[in-house]
């Protein structure tokens, strides 16, 4: 316990770290104030009218087919997969890095199927966005919807091969990716040292999804200067950043809580 005479830490590190912070400050006001005044003279030197409306065509044309773009993703994990279901088929036994290497192996086919994921909303989020812009026709979006949901069932088949042979190297996990308790059940079959990277995983996710809500939210600031989008795309970016940052504070809060015994 600190008395008073006892020299604080917490004054010592401010006041070695407060001139760069302030120096960084205003170096970002500045830059900020930069970008602002040039999207501004940007703003009014040109049309962005006739560039928008050809990207809209543009897109427009390709709507029914950028769902294709997630095929090669799909096919990478589905390679991941199989390699991995190799190596662990040679497996004599004795190798102990043999199963690790499958396990690798195998989480880089689940970066494929997220990647594959994410980018099938994304282009179908474009496409339906294109629709009351008149760029497609209403019959247009059936097509790319049809596509959306043949991906999701092929994301979903290729993760229960990968969460399958998991388990098959692991026997003591536990889930399935059919139940919707997936998750749950997954974790609490994690051994200690398991969780604690799942923690720090959790953290660096945290910490980096709260600098891109930042960025991106400069940038539609900016945007909107240049083309009026409306703060309907801020509207939607603040949402899940304040979800990020109220549900970790409030899981810290419940986990530091000591627990009433009943």
């Amino acid at each position: 316990m600190m008395t008073r005479n006892t020299p604080d830490p917490a004054s010592r590190d401010n006041r070695k770290h407060w001139l760069k912070f302030l120096l960084l400050t205003l170096l970002c006001t500045a830059g900020g104030a930069v970008l602002g005044y040039g999207a501004a003279w940007a703003a009014d030197s040109f049309s962005f009218d006739a560039l928008g409306q050809a990207a809209g065509r543009i897109a427009g044309a390709c709507a029914p087919f950028a769902l294709l773009l997630t095929v090669p993703f799909l096919l990478a994990a589905v390679a991941c997969w199989r390699q991995a279901q190799r190596q662990f088929d040679a497996w004599d036994g004795e190798d102990e890095d043999a199963p690790e290497r499958a396990e690798r192996t195998l989480s880089w086919g689940m970066v494929w199927t997220s990647a594959a994921q994410l980018l099938g909303f994304l282009l179908f989020g474009i496409t339906a966005s294109l629709l009351p812009l008149g760029y497609i026709r209403a019959g247009g979006i059936l097509l790319p919807a049809a596509g959306m949901i043949a991906l999701m069932f092929a994301v979903i088949a290729v993760q229960r091969r990968i969460v399958d042979l998991t388990r098959r190297i692991n026997p003591e996990k536990q889930g399935s990716v059919y139940d919707f308790q997936f998750r749950k059940k997954w974790l609490a079959s994690c051994d200690e040292a398991e969780r604690q990277r799942i923690g720090q995983a959790a953290y660096r996710s945290y910490a980096v999804t709260t600098y891109a809500c930042l960025f991106v939210w400069l940038a539609l600031v900016l945007v909107n200067v240049l083309v009026p989008i409306g703060p309907l795309p801020i509207i939607a970016v603040m949402v899940p950043w304040a979800l990020g940052q109220f549900t970790y504070l409030g899981q810290c809060i419940r986990m530091e809580t000591p627990k009433r015994s009943r």
